[in-house]
């Protein structure tokens, strides 16, 4: 099953219950992602509704500490109490279309208003998800309206837990929809059918989804012609040369796909990065790539100047990446070398749910153990111009 744990403002019972669920569901191979839901929704709510983001996060923080009689004052009373009733409509949708695009299949919350806005996602954009409250007491069993409700007990014990998993997986096969067909169709033009296509390995990788579509593959180029032709989900548009805003601009403009750009951290540092992050972002990117040898305060600098995610690369065992995430980072991009699969089982063992993007190495050998050690999504380096050339030469020679 492919799952989402909605996982912010828990408490410590409720995160707890989530976490053993998440033991139970992942030892038998289920895949499981976790969302901050309290930032997601501050996030692309106050980008829809055009209110500050300072604005919206007040206004769920409202229903947090409050909870669902401030959902009930909002409909009965003035109009400027019905600010929060339409909140909660806005929140409700974005929560489902994320439901629906990620193709989950189960959704675990544990927390009241998350449970709330959960039970109206499925009425506002309804999607095939099983929902699931976990560790309900009493009072919430009778106020949510979700699919399912699992009680502390149902988790208490190995047996308990085995059997709320078979249950779960019934009420999924339940409402999975029947398979129309087994493989997608393709479409392709009859001159630019020769495409650069991704390693069949990197599709094992859970993806990272960002801003509502889902990453697993990245290509590491700046070649515009490659970008043009490539089956990549995305673009890491890193170098190693100054960054400049005609290069980041360029390459945004020619892809088909989301972009990471990088905005210096080694030779170029300070204001500068700060600028070059703001003009990425507003030339369209998706996100922020820093190097290695960025310091903390500089990196929190360029994550306050910006409203896209901030990568931060990794290349030895010996980063603090606990202080990175604190600064900042939204995803870490291991580079490794031929210790990028331990590094990422390093970090993996400390931090479950950080996003991890890390570099593929020389084929589907190295990709699969990189995805294994914890691998959200993997950046691939092309064949140079001239090797992708050699095969259209010789026959270019042939005739």
């Amino acid at each position: 099953m492919h799952v989402l744990i909605l996982s912010s403002r828990c408490t410590e019972e409720q995160r707890n219950a989530l976490t053993v669920l998440r033991g139970c569901l992942e030892a038998h191979g289920d895949v499981c992602e976790a969302l901050d839901w309290f930032s997601f929704l501050a996030d692309s709510v106050s980008q829809i509704n055009a209110h500050s983001r300072k604005l919206v996060r007040r206004h769920v923080q409202e229903l947090l500490t409050e909870g669902f009689s401030a959902l009930s004052k909002s409909e009965a009373e003035a109009p400027e109490k019905g600010g929060l009733h339409k909140l909660v409509n806005i929140c409700a949708k974005e929560l489902a279309r994320f439901i629906r695009d990620g193709e989950y299949e189960l959704v675990l919350c544990a927390e009241p208003v998350a449970s709330m806005l959960l039970s109206r996602a499925s009425r506002e954009v309804p999607f095939p998800a099983v929902t699931v409250l976990v560790g309900a007491d009493d009072n919430l069993r009778r106020q949510n309206a979700l699919n399912h409700v699992l009680s502390s007990e149902s988790l208490s014990s190995e047996p308990a837990l085995e059997k709320t998993r078979t249950v779960l997986e019934k009420l999924v096969e339940g409402k999975r929809p029947p398979a129309v067909k087994n493989s997608a169709p393709t479409v392709q033009s009859s001159l630019r059918h020769q495409i650069l296509k991704m390693p069949t390995a990197v599709y094992e990788a859970s993806g990272i989804v960002v801003n509502g579509r889902r990453i697993k593959s990245l290509l590491f180029t700046t070649d515009l012609a490659i970008i043009r032709n490539c089956d990549a989900d995305a673009i890491f548009a890193v170098y190693p040369f100054t960054p400049q805003q005609a290069i980041s601009e360029a390459i945004i403009k020619a892809a088909y796909v989301p972009v990471f750009c990088g905005v210096g951290g080694g030779t170029t540092k300070g204001i500068r990065t700060i600028g070059l992050a703001k003009d990425a972002e507003g030339q369209g990117a998706m996100g922020i790539v820093l190097n290695a040898p960025i310091s903390n305060p500089n990196l929190r600098a360029v994550s306050a100047a910006v409203d896209i995610p901030v990568v931060i690369t990794v290349v030895n065992e010996d980063t603090n990446i606990a202080r990175r995430l604190e600064s900042g980072a939204a995803i870490i991009n291991v580079a490794g070398g031929i210790d990028t699969p331990d590094i990422v089982r390093k970090i993996r063992t400390q931090y479950p749910d950080v996003p991890i993007i890390a570099t593929g190495g020389g084929g589907d050998e190295s990709i699969c153990e990189t995805i294994l050690a914890g691998a959200n999504a993997i950046t691939i380096t092309p064949p140079s111009t001239k090797d992708l050339f050699r095969v259209t030469m010789s026959k270019y020679r042939e005739m």
